[in-house]
């Protein structure tokens, strides 16, 4: 019976003990807690499109010496992929849009993960799987291709045991329908229910996130009367409102990834990540392209980086951890297009910056001092949105190849019956001479030709609408109506922003802490 009741002294005492100490290191343990265990990282896009391409492994050292811990290349290449083994390099791959066909068995999945991707991932760090990249909008034929890869690759990975590489795919900001004001932001109507809602449901269903493609300078080359500079490149001096949440928007990105989270909300998934999967700014463009310079591309990307480092939500999401993307490593020389095409580098092939960048993000005010001439800044009531000037417009989508839009305009001025007489030298709309200028015109006299039925702005997938009157001078776009919902996106404003860290825990009050410790203040 004594030793019993000892027994019992005994464990009274030790549970006495251990409540004592639980009080003792209480606040420790709440600052524990409370301490972010996840934050969004910098990475950066690694293209290959150029004819003085330097060799994987020399990259692979220039990563390593600037401590980039990210990188995103664009197909699964097997020598680079290697290049990337024994390093601490998280490495997201593609499957590029012509081969998702090759994805549409679990059998053809399963060979391509168990013989050629399983052997790679044993050294390598691949941690995202891309397939495909803009598909919907930019590449709609392959659309019916996606999902089948999609599920494939996931089903062969997981059944290798590889299920801590995600799969997921990339989107341009055209998946929305608007993008001002950001709350009322909606997914495309085109495929809102047909592709979108699938998506976000697959993507929620496997645990991955939602990748999108931000370039706040396509934005602004497009539509640059309307959107400042210094609102794109993050230096925005006096805010732009919501003016169905009062929020306040100081940069185009912020506002743009917040109309992706509230279309992404209006769909039912406010829980899923987002991942910048591309952005950046050219250090060089042509006439029409007075944006791209190397001091706005050092301005944008150091200011993108400090936001990523220093822990900037945007209003809408001020804790969401985002991982951001930089397009692109070194400047493409073989790619087409506009000169902004081939100068998206922030290195050079050497391993040189081609400016100054601040990968710590301690610099978040980098001058601007290019003179080019910048619209003025909104005025702390202005709301930055394309629906207030009237009409419906169709332009050329930024982005596309001119190549792409040479058949747009020979089919409108052709096939299309469209008069095309000011687009010739001489005539108001000739200058620019740009393909992205004379596309808009001959596509917006063929939507205004069709009553502004939305059908007619397309062009394979290389038009969009717009509510941003285009004309200039004494070229006059004529203004539509869309006659229809099902309208293809818009151009106005519209990116992404990120924020990094996020918290394990909520923070208890401390006296609530102590109270259910049965703590003594």
């Amino acid at each position: 019976m004594l030793k019993k009741k000892k027994m019992v002294l005994l464990i009274r005492g030790l549970r006495l003990l251990e409540q004592q100490m639980l009080c003792l290191f209480l606040p420790i343990l709440l600052l524990l807690a409370a301490t972010p265990v996840k934050a969004g990282g910098v990475g950066f896009c690694y293209g290959r499109f150029m004819n003085n391409l330097p060799a994987p492994a020399d990259v692979v050292s220039l990563l390593v010496a600037k401590s980039i811990t990210k990188i995103r290349i664009f197909d699964n290449d097997q020598s680079v992929i290697q290049a990337f083994a024994n390093t601490n390099i998280e490495l997201m791959i593609g499957i590029p849009n012509g081969d998702l066909s090759d994805f549409q068995t679990e059998t053809q999945a399963a060979t391509w993960v168990s013989s050629y991707l399983a052997p790679m991932a044993t050294d390598t760090k691949i941690s995202i799987i891309s397939v495909g990249s803009e598909v919907v909008t930019n590449y709609p034929t392959y659309t019916s291709f996606l999902f089948p890869a999609m599920k494939n690759i996931h089903t062969a990975l997981a059944k290798a045991g590889l299920s801590q590489i995600q799969v997921t795919t990339a989107n341009s900001m055209a998946i929305l329908q608007d993008s001002f004001p950001p709350s009322a932001a909606v997914f495309n109507q085109s495929f809102a229910t047909s592709f979108m809602k699938p998506l976000l449901d697959y993507l929620h269903s496997i645990g991955s996130f939602v990748m999108i493609n931000a370039y706040p300078y396509l934005a602004y080359t497009v539509d640059s009367s309307r959107v400042p500079l210094d609102y794109a490149l993050f230096q925005a001096q006096q805010a732009v409102v919501d003016p169905n949440t009062n929020l306040e928007y100081n940069s185009l990105y912020d506002a743009q990834l917040d109309a992706l989270y509230f279309a992404m909300e209006s769909t039912g998934h406010s829980e899923l990540k987002v991942v910048v999967s591309e952005s950046g700014w050219p250090t060089k463009g042509d006439q029409g392209e007075s944006g791209a310079t190397l001091q706005n591309a050092q301005t944008y990307n150091n200011n993108l980086i400090a936001r990523v480092v220093k822990d900037v939500g945007t209003p809408h999401r001020p804790d969401a951890a985002i991982d951001v993307y930089i397009f692109s490593l070194f400047n493409e020389n073989l790619k087409a297009g506009e000169e902004s095409e081939r100068n998206w580098g922030v290195f050079n092939v050497d391993g040189t910056p081609i400016y100054k960048l601040d990968l710590e993000g301690v610099n978040t005010s980098t001058p601007t001092t290019s003179t080019n001439s910048t619209p003025a800044p909104p005025t702390a009531s202005q709301n930055l949105t394309t629906n207030n000037v009237g009409g419906t417009w169709c332009v050329a989508r930024p982005g596309v190849s001119n190549s792409s839009l040479a058949d747009g305009i020979n089919w409108a001025c052709g096939q299309g019956k469209v008069n095309c007489t000011l687009i010739q030298e001489g005539q108001a709309c000739y200058q620019p001479n740009t393909f992205q200028n004379h596309a808009s015109y001959a596509y917006n006299s063929y939507f205004h030709d069709n009553g502004g039925n939305a059908a007619s702005c397309n062009f394979n997938g290389t038009a969009v609408t717009t509510n941003t009157n285009p004309s200039y001078g004494s070229c006059i776009f004529a203004s539509s109506s869309v006659s229809s919902s099902n309208t293809n996106g818009t151009s106005s404003s519209t990116s992404l922003h990120h924020s990094t860290f996020h918290w394990s825990f909520r923070i208890i009050p401390i006296a609530l802490a102590y109270k259910y410790a049965g703590c003594k203040l």
